[in-house]
């Protein structure tokens, strides 16, 4: 069923391919730089929109930055000495309606570059794939890739759709550095980086923090990757019992029916943040706060390159090696729970990696309040 739905789709954004008409004007010196990834991705990549902005062989370009409009205020925030102009996407949009589709191509296509960029290794087909086709441009650079987001067919056409595909180590490679291997193969230099970093600009929050404070962060992106919610109230108590941590609760507007939730059992007073701080907001609160237990989602991501102290993500294996866990020498703040099929194997990285690399279906919720108490005390003291 899913291959049918997939041909469907294929003859349907063809046709609306068909009929838009992209400019044949290339502007000199223009280059657009292609990233609809989400928001951890989008932390992973961001510091290298500086380096190629610095760099000699662009660095008379001007830049457009075309990205996924989840993390729009974040990189307005934190980009924008980098990017001359922004054009925005919302991938759901895009995905369910065609004529959001059809406007947002006919906007997209309505310049010609000297330059397209799509670094992101894990190429989507009706996404960044078909927006290198559509745009004109003098050269179209890409990542050779993998398969995790786009079938073989689909490759061996898009492959196509560039003028130059940058080499890719055909293995297992965590994030960040998949994103510096690009740019130095693209610029031909070796990178002095060797981890995400955000240098935040002052801000006045408008409300209250704690002196002394434990982020609890109970969203994901996927219900599989979330924790339940009776251990993140467990998790809090102890927290603030043993070690005199106050509790600022954080997540997403769609975390709120699980903020309830905490509010019912956890019976004494923390801060609730969750839906009601916006994303440069979150980063504020994650720079001043002493400690994070998280998902494995971007607010572990944000908090290394905010130089949390203690960061501690509850994880079922979901794409092993790449996300998680951090290399130390890019992070030795960065402190994973693992389900205990993955405990068991934790010496065996080519093991971990070939079987959960590509995704897992560990439940998160056999990971147990015990052992995420027993990693607090180790790192803890």
């Amino acid at each position: 069923m899913s291959k049918l739905k997939t041909l469907i789709k294929f003859i349907i954004y063809y046709f609306i391919n068909l009929i838009i008409s992209p400019s044949k004007e290339i502007k000199p010196k223009s280059l657009l730089l292609i990233r609809l990834d989400a928001i951890g991705d989008y932390i992973m990549f961001r510091n290298f929109i500086e380096i190629l902005k610095k760099s000699e062989k662009y660095q008379e370009y001007k830049i457009t930055l075309f990205g996924n409009s989840a993390w729009e205020s974040l990189s307005k925030e934190l980009d924008s000495e980098y990017i001359d102009e922004f054009i925005w996407l919302d991938r759901n949009k895009f995905y369910k309606d065609i004529v959001y589709r059809y406007q947002k191509l006919k906007k997209i296509t309505s310049q010609g570059y000297e330059v397209v960029l799509s670094p992101v290794y894990s190429r989507e087909f009706f996404y960044g794939d078909t927006i290198v086709n559509l745009v004109s441009a003098k050269e179209k650079i890409g990542s050779s890739g993998d398969l995790s987001n786009i079938r073989r067919w689909q490759k061996r056409i898009s492959d196509k759709y560039y003028t130059k595909l940058i080499f890719a180590k055909d293995e297992l490679m965590f994030e960040f550095s998949r994103n510096k291997e690009f740019f130095e193969n693209l610029l031909h230099v070796r990178l002095d980086i060797k981890k995400p970093h955000i240098d935040l600009k002052p801000k006045k929050l408008l409300f209250e923090l704690p002196q002394k404070y434990a982020i609890l962060f109970i969203g994901a992106s996927a219900s599989y990757r979330k924790w339940n919610i009776e251990g993140f109230v467990n998790i809090g108590k102890y927290l603030k019992e043993k070690f005199g941590y106050e509790i600022v609760l954080c997540g997403a507007a769609s975390d709120s029916e699980d903020a309830l939730k905490f509010k019912t059992l956890f019976m004494g007073d923390y801060v609730d943040l969750v839906g009601k701080t916006s994303l440069v907001e979150l980063l504020h609160v994650i720079y001043n706060g002493n400690l994070m237990i998280a998902n494995e989602t971007s607010a572990p991501h944000a908090a290394v390159a905010l130089e949390m102290t203690n960061i501690f993500v509850i994880y079922n294996g979901n794409h092993y090696g790449r996300f998680t866990p951090y290399p130390k020498e890019v992070s030795e703040n960065y402190h994973v729970i693992y389900h205990p099929e993955i405990e068991k194997d934790l010496d065996d990285y080519k093991k971990l990696s070939n079987s959960y690399g590509f995704g897992s279906k560990l439940d998160i919720n056999e990971i147990s309040v015990e052992s995420v108490k027993n990693k607090i005390d180790k790192v803890l003291g």
